[in-house]
């Protein structure tokens, strides 16, 4: 595995959060990640707009364990890697698009980005690139 790499983008995006450090953003990655491995990722469509041609959604994952456990939320992770907020009061992301499959190309675009920083390998990224629940 190379070594981590963050871009410019990221870096500026940080300095915006006064409560979000690159440490916490290297852990929810790897823990995106894991939550993807294990296939306890979710992702919801919120609203579609009238047009049809952007959605909001939710990405969260399941952590703990069957009897015991919470969902942990992406948002501020996702923000920082340039994902627009839907609206101020919702931890939904909005993506644009039509004619395909949004919460696959969501992930598919989260993790290749993933795997340009350096924390999955060509082979992982093929893999969870492929996977949405």
């Amino acid at each position: 595995m190379k070594k981590i790499t963050l871009s410019n983008e990221i870096k500026n995006n940080l300095k915006k959060e006064e409560y979000y450090t690159e440490d916490q953003f290297v852990s929810d990655v790897k823990t995106y990640i894991n939550a993807v491995k294990s296939g306890r990722i979710l992702y919801t469509v919120t609203h579609v707009s009238s047009s049809g041609m952007s959605r909001n959604i939710n990405i969260k994952s399941f952590e703990g364990s069957m009897s015991k456990g919470h969902y942990r939320n992406y948002f501020t992770m996702l923000r920082v890697m340039g994902y627009k907020s839907a609206d101020k009061y919702s931890s939904n992301i909005r993506v644009g698009g039509c004619g395909m499959n949004m919460l696959f190309a969501t992930n598919y675009n989260i993790i290749h980005s993933f795997y340009r920083m350096g924390f999955i390998n060509k082979a992982t990224c093929d893999v969870l690139a492929q996977r949405v629940n």
